[in-house]
């Protein structure tokens, strides 16, 4: 049985940009003696990836160290598991495809997905060079009618100034692979390495496809999908294109068996995604065996601080705190993993600097991953773990800056004292407390609960007012005065002069605005009522005005 390869779509252009050993390329470009060297990089004790004079002794990912040591004794390690700057590089590469093209998707950090059929189309339409550069997979003798040869031709061109430019401005090589899906040309990147390219028109698909060392080289088929295939007796990319489809509904569906079949062919219509922000943000880490809760608790604050910094780098605010475990099981090489996940309070997170929460808030954050980890773990029987992670996800956006709801309804802020008008400085002590501290030139800085004030005698009356400003409308430039809602009495006459508080200096008094004297008058003579004894109470500011909201009492 054979897919209906007439309706595959060959309208878009798609390239898939694969950095060079990436983690080893980031480490010789901090340290440029290390690029003539075998370089691996070392994450416990096995070389995850390794630069390619050390591939030419047969160091392959993800070998023990002590094999590796064996093939090349001059092997030089790097340490590679704190991925900080790597993932800012990442992020550098993505920012420079999306100059390209608003369709990028990541995929890991040393590959993305970009859709250039837009600029292709603009190029097209200009009459620009269509011969493909690069490597070519395949017979070209017979190519298809629709345009499609065109298009990739020029998409090869596209690749080539994109690899040029991450090249001259990051200084990372690459591999790129143009075809008129993601699964073509992510398969025709990985033909030609390093710093290479290739492009696959339409008519090769069935042939490159045929190149895969089985079902479980077919991108988005992963492991458990191979093992189901496999057990039904399809175990090459040969055997799915031959097989009944009819057999392969009965195992996965008839949705996904449709699916799955296209896919020997090279037909893949999922679209690429712009992936913007990552919708979870984790760490994890390996280790040999743990089977003692204060182990545990100890590795998860490391974990913790180092997730710290990775949220504050993203600068959205999460919601979700996940905890992940993977249990030592004799009867799998993998182990067990196991994930428990609930909501947190956001409230901890907002202060300005993520990265230095307060003891208070970690003491929190850590009593909610120890009572997910009790859910997974049974601590009064014996265990072993090979591996904690946490991660962060279900995010929402910061509020800042003009945006910022206190912003909106405060502007143009000044603090003052009745004893003294000048305003409080940045050293002098905050008139709020946060979660955690932070630091007066911070961006994100956010306000915190108001203390409560002391006694009567001792009140600061601090108040915040704002410019005024003609026919407006909005209550943030509104005077103070305006925005009191339930003053008991105001003076008859506006050239009245205001009584002074007898807690007050009249001098400083009387230098302030007329209408912080009215509020401060008026502030007295509540405070006043309160305190006499048997005397009806005058008229309360409500708890919800506008004035209360502004300045909590």
């Amino acid at each position: 049985m054979e897919s209906d390869t007439a309706l595959d779509d060959h309208s878009r252009t798609i390239i898939h940009v694969d950095l060079d050993c990436f983690y080893a390329q980031v480490e010789m470009n901090k340290n440029p003696k290390l690029r003539d060297v075998p370089l691996g990089i070392q994450q416990k004790n096995i070389v995850v990836t390794s630069n390619y004079i050390a591939r030419e002794y047969g160091i392959k990912k993800c070998m023990l160290i002590e094999d590796a040591f064996k093939l090349c004794p001059n092997l030089v390690l790097v340490k590679g598991e704190d991925l900080h700057d790597y993932r800012q590089t990442s992020y550098k590469v993505t920012a420079l495809l999306q100059k390209y093209s608003n369709l990028v998707e990541r995929l890991g950090l040393d590959e993305n997905f970009i859709d250039v059929s837009r600029i292709v189309s603009e190029r097209l339409e200009t009459g620009a060079n269509c011969d493909a550069v690069g490597n070519i997979f395949g017979d070209t003798s017979d190519m298809c009618d629709c345009g499609c040869s065109e298009r990739l031709g020029i998409g090869s061109i596209i690749a080539q100034n994109i690899r040029e430019d991450i090249k001259v401005q990051l200084g990372l090589t690459s591999c790129a692979g143009i075809g008129h899906n993601k699964l073509l040309s992510k398969i025709a990147g990985s033909r030609h390495k390093p710093n290479q390219q290739t492009v696959v028109f339409p008519n090769s698909a069935v042939e490159l496809m045929l190149t895969l060392d089985g079902v479980s080289r077919i991108p988005s088929i992963g492991v458990v999908l191979s093992e189901q295939l496999n057990s039904i007796g399809i175990k090459t990319v040969q055997d799915l294109q031959s097989t009944n489809i009819s057999k392969l509904s009965g195992l996965l569906g008839p949705e996904k068996a449709k699916q799955v079949y296209d896919l020997s062919f090279g037909i893949d219509r999922i679209l690429v995604k712009s992936s913007g922000k990552p919708q979870s943000i984790g760490i994890e880490d390996s280790c040999k065996s743990i089977s003692a809760e204060t182990e545990v608790k100890e590795k998860l604050v490391q974990l913790l601080n180092r997730l710290l910094v990775l949220v504050a780098e993203d600068g959205r605010i999460p919601r979700t705190i996940k905890l992940t475990v993977r249990k030592f099981d004799k009867s799998s090489k993998l182990g067990v993993r196991e994930t428990k996940q609930c909501n947190i309070n956001s409230s901890l997170f907002t202060c300005g600097d993520v990265t230095k929460l307060g003891e208070n808030a970690l003491n929190k954050v850590m009593v909610i991953i120890m009572r997910l980890f009790s859910k997974l773990v049974d601590s009064t029987k014996p265990y072993h773990l090979t591996l904690l992670g946490l991660s962060f996800t279900k995010f929402h956006q910061r509020s800042i800056g003009k945006n910022a709801l206190t912003n909106f309804l405060v502007k143009d802020i000044e603090v003052q004292s009745v004893t003294n008008i000048k305003c409080i400085s940045e050293t002098d002590e905050p008139s709020y407390e946060t979660p955690c501290s932070s630091t007066a030139e911070s961006p994100e800085k956010e306000p915190g609960p108001v203390r409560k004030k002391s006694k009567t005698s001792d009140i600061v009356a601090k108040r915040r007012f704002v410019k005024e400003t003609e026919d407006c409308e909005s209550p943030l430039k509104l005077r103070v005065a305006e925005l009191r809602l339930n003053s008991t009495e105001k003076p008859a006459d506006s050239n009245q002069n205001i009584s002074c508080p007898p807690n007050a200096d009249k001098d400083v008094f009387h230098a302030l605005p007329r209408d912080l004297q009215e509020e401060l008058w008026e502030e007295y003579k509540q405070t006043r009522e309160r305190d006499i004894p048997d005397k009806p109470l005058g008229k309360r500011v409500k708890p919800n005005s506008i004035r209360n909201y502004l300045v909590p009492r």
